[in-house]
């Protein structure tokens, strides 16, 4: 699959996001690559579209207001699904999420978490305060919503009864709360002892890797077929879901060494794996002859559009959700949300958050530079409809040479560009 560079201390990152829950698409292609590429978009016609679809968008907290919010309020109430293409670490993000809830008013929230983290997520944020406590016993094992941003956005959700569903693979950073949970729900003594003294192992592991910007080596490089044997037979007598954690535990392992070791595929399995996860858990809101839901979907941009991913030859979550709502004749609504330049989480540190904090430019991203080129310095955030475009491009053959590009205009509805973020905290 087509893989974008990233600046050396991002793509540490990357790689190590992937147990976390991919960044969704690369953070910034290399001068050389760029170099490479057609120039994007120079079409009298495409410009001429573009600026004609162009409206601002005001934010204050969690409110926002203009013709952009105008245009894309007026869409999300027309639509039954609704999917969110970020990039992640940004505080902004979170708050444009929650701005879209309150219109949309979904049932269903589907996150880029494991069923797991998505129960533990559901419980902390039913509490009052932020879980602090169990950062720090658990970091990062939250994935995102390690961050108060995030957090507070799966708070409002719940607030307003939606319901919290995970469908990635188990997270890098979870293997120590995973099986203390098995162990929680273990009947033998002596695999309790073992699952409690492997997940302290893990723990420690993997909070030292965190420290030392290693983060996901101890995952791969201990998790032996030994390792797993001996789970396997600590386990095989207990309750089926018990056996479910360790069987989810081992699909995740097998996807995290394929990526590490840089195999073709580790990709496509972690798709097909987040796909099959989906139509498991919407089960319960699927009832024969009635429609679904609604619901919001918020993952790494490269996950949601319809069609061809960004990534390449890949169809993925979006695609599915596309699928699912032709199913019952509903609406879904595809919108990129991307900062311009600024900061945004890129690290995992559970001791010195000012390292995980890193500065980016994606003016120069192929899948949306020319949306980046027309956004202004300042504070208004610029809302792209793209469906004028897509028109153009299937009905008029307007020429758009980049494939990135291409695939942002086929797969989405609109871009929203923020021109300045900042990046999401810690707690």
């Amino acid at each position: 699959m087509p893989r974008t560079f990233l600046p050396s201390a991002l793509r540490t990152f990357a790689r190590r996001l992937t147990g976390l829950a991919s960044l969704g698409f690369a953070l910034a292609s290399s001068p050389a690559a760029q170099a490479q590429r057609p120039a994007p978009a120079s079409d009298t016609t495409f410009q001429r579209l573009l600026h004609k679809h162009q409206f601002a968008l005001t934010q204050s907290g969690t409110q926002f207001s203009g013709a952009g919010w105008d245009k894309l309020r007026q869409d999300i109430q027309k639509s039954q699904l609704v999917l969110l293409g970020e990039d992640h670490g940004m505080a902004q993000i979170p708050a444009f999420a929650t701005a879209v809830a309150e219109v949309l008013k979904p049932k269903v929230y589907v996150a880029e978490i494991d069923r797991y983290q998505a129960r533990d997520l559901s419980q902390l944020a039913s509490q009052p305060g932020l879980p602090t406590a169990f950062s720090r016993q658990y970091p990062m094992n939250l994935s995102f919503y390690s961050w108060v941003e995030e957090f507070e956005l799966v708070r409002s959700l719940r607030a307003q009864g939606t319901a919290l569903v995970g469908i990635e693979q188990v997270g890098a950073a979870t293997p120590g709360r995973l099986l203390g949970l098995m162990a929680d729900q273990t009947k033998s003594k002596t695999a309790k002892a073992y699952l409690r003294k492997t997940a302290a192992t893990f723990q420690a592991q993997d909070r030292a890797d965190m420290v030392a910007g290693t983060y996901n080596r101890s995952t791969v490089n201990t998790l032996r077929p030994a390792t797993l044997d001996s789970l396997r037979a600590a386990t095989q007598k207990e309750s089926p879901e018990v056996r479910r954690m360790l069987q989810d535990f081992e699909a995740s392992v097998a996807i995290f060494q394929l990526n590490y070791a840089g195999k073709p595929g580790a990709h496509q399995t972690r798709i097909n794996l987040m796909k099959r996860n989906l139509l498991q858990e919407l089960q319960p809101y699927q009832t024969v002859g009635q429609p679904l839901p609604a619901m919001l979907f918020k993952f790494g941009a490269y996950h949601l559009g319809r069609g061809r991913s960004i990534w390449g030859d890949i169809y993925d979550v979006g695609n599915l959700a596309v699928n699912l709502a032709d199913m019952h004749d509903q609406k879904t609504l595809h919108i990129f949300v991307i900062g311009k330049q600024g900061t945004q989480v890129g690290g995992a540190n559970p001791d010195d958050f000012s390292k995980n904090v890193a500065q980016y430019s994606h003016t120069d991203e192929a899948m949306v530079k020319p949306f980046m080129a027309a956004t202004p310095a300042g504070t208004a955030w610029q809302v792209f409809d793209l469906r004028p475009l897509r028109r153009a491009m299937l009905r008029q053959n307007m020429p758009v040479a980049d494939q990135e590009l291409q695939a942002t205009i086929l797969g989405y509805d609109y871009v929203v560009i923020i021109p300045e973020t900042t990046a999401s905290r810690n707690y």
